[in-house]
């Protein structure tokens, strides 16, 4: 991931970005906005919080499942991150 602008890499150090990139690599589920939730590896996260997952399964509103390879979420989008139970708080 390479830092673009001088905005991204403050919000890179200075917000809750940091707490997901520190979930980079691990398994997680993530909240939509539209009620919808997906699950998977997280690959990518740039300074505005925009998420790139791998191995993902895409539950809609409904409950149906849809498996993706890929899945990019825009921070927009983004109402919560689950912070999975092997991450710890020092």
């Amino acid at each position: 991931m390479a830092v673009t602008s001088r905005r991204e890499r403050y919000n890179l150090f200075n917000g809750m970005v940091c707490l997901i990139q520190a979930l980079k690599g691990k398994f997680t589920m993530i909240d939509l906005r539209n009620e919808s939730t997906v699950t998977g590896k997280i690959d990518e996260v740039d300074g505005f919080m925009n998420v790139t997952m791998t191995t993902v399964i895409f539950t809609d509103a409904r409950g149906d499942h849809y498996p993706f390879e890929s899945f990019y979420v825009q921070a927009r989008n983004i109402r919560y991150v689950h912070i999975p139970d092997e991450v710890r708080a020092h």
